[in-house]
């Protein structure tokens, strides 16, 4: 937990006179290293804050996350964890600092109830709902608008030049008795040009993102959802890989490459009407929608923005996600980060 980062000077002292700290002899190669903070809140999660750090190579990733929630109430769910992705071995990593353990999966993730799943269910605050699946509600799609606005606002974020661009995606849901559903995503961009750090580090990105894709085969719920190209647009857009014209194909794909730059701030926030299915509707937990909060947020979005139930329009977003990059550079990093640390407990394989 976080008070694992707070020794005292005393503490640190007597720890130091007895240990000594084993040097790291592991090779150094160049890695793709992106840092960044993240906020989280709304209707249907507690708020919480973030910082994470991507080491990304062609072949291998780690995201290391560390989140504090603001309540006191959640502060048992503060983590400090990685996810290591290898695609040669097609394996993954789930590490958790705090406890020294970790659980080894395929590629395509652990088969495991998630830490986010685990944690929303156990959140009182959190607002409840329902697929229309699960309330056995056949609805129409009526509306799939998708739009990319570029406002010619500026500003300078963390020593970068950015500029703005706005995305809206609405949908519009109606049941049998013409009740609707809406829903409005809305999702703020700030780009910066590409320099020559992050024109490598895209291109570091693209080539892990194609052996990814080439490792996980169809066994990946947003690309399932979206297909291969699209999939790669969202990486596009969200400044994962290149965002580039020539591998973007339908409309929204398009519309997508429209956005240039590296973007450095990202705001999504996600609001809603919803008055169908009323006589279906019953209290379900739906924190499923929301796995891995944080760097994943966008993926669950997608898989289940279309399924939301509720009846009344939000003032306020269910769901504001504030994304926000400190640095991207390329430089050398020593191979034992890409590892599971020695002595860390297996607690689950799949």
């Amino acid at each position: 937990m976080k008070q694992s980062f707070t020794l005292t000077i005393a503490a640190l002292a007597v720890a130091g006179c007895a240990s000594t700290k084993v040097e790291d002899t592991t090779p150094l190669n160049t890695t793709s290293v992106l840092k960044a903070e993240y906020a989280i809140n709304g209707l249907y999660v507690p708020d919480y804050t973030g910082k994470q750090t991507v080491l990304t190579r062609e072949s291998k990733r780690v995201i290391h996350e560390i989140n504090t929630f603001d309540s006191w109430l959640m502060r048992w769910a503060n983590s400090d964890k990685s996810r290591v992705a290898d695609s040669p071995k097609n394996k993954s990593y789930y590490i958790d600092y705090d406890d020294e353990t970790y659980s080894e999966c395929p590629m395509a993730g652990c088969d495991e109830v998630s830490f986010t799943d685990s944690m929303f269910e156990k959140d009182e605050d959190a607002e409840e709902y329902q697929t229309y699946e699960e309330v056995g509600c056949s609805v129409d799609l009526k509306e799939n608008s998708f739009d990319v606005e570029k406002t010619g606002k500026s500003r300078i974020i963390n020593g970068f030049d950015t500029e703005q661009y706005v995305v809206n995606w609405t949908t519009r849901y109606h049941d049998t008795t013409g009740a609707e559903d809406k829903n409005i995503v809305t999702f703020d961009f700030w780009t910066t040009p590409q320099n020559a750090q992050t024109k490598r580090a895209l291109q570091v990105h693209e080539k892990f993102q194609d052996s990814y894709l080439k490792a996980i085969g169809d066994d990946n719920a947003l690309m399932n959802l979206l297909g291969a190209q699209a999939y790669k647009a969202i990486a596009g857009f969200t400044g994962d890989i290149s965002n580039e014209d020539s591998q973007f194909g339908g409309e929204i794909g398009k519309k997508l490459a429209t956005i240039k730059g590296y973007p450095i701030s990202i705001k999504l926030e996600w609001k809603q009407q919803l008055k169908a299915c009323k006589t279906a509707r019953e209290p379900v937990d739906y924190s499923a929608g929301l796995d891995e909060v944080g760097s994943q947020l966008l993926g669950g979005l997608m898989d289940k923005g279309k399924e939301m139930v509720m009846d009344h329009w939000r003032k306020d977003p269910v769901v504001r996600y504030v994304y926000e990059i400190k640095s991207v550079e390329m430089k050398d990093v020593r191979d034992s980060k890409f590892a599971v640390p020695k002595d860390f407990k297996l607690i689950n394989r799949s």
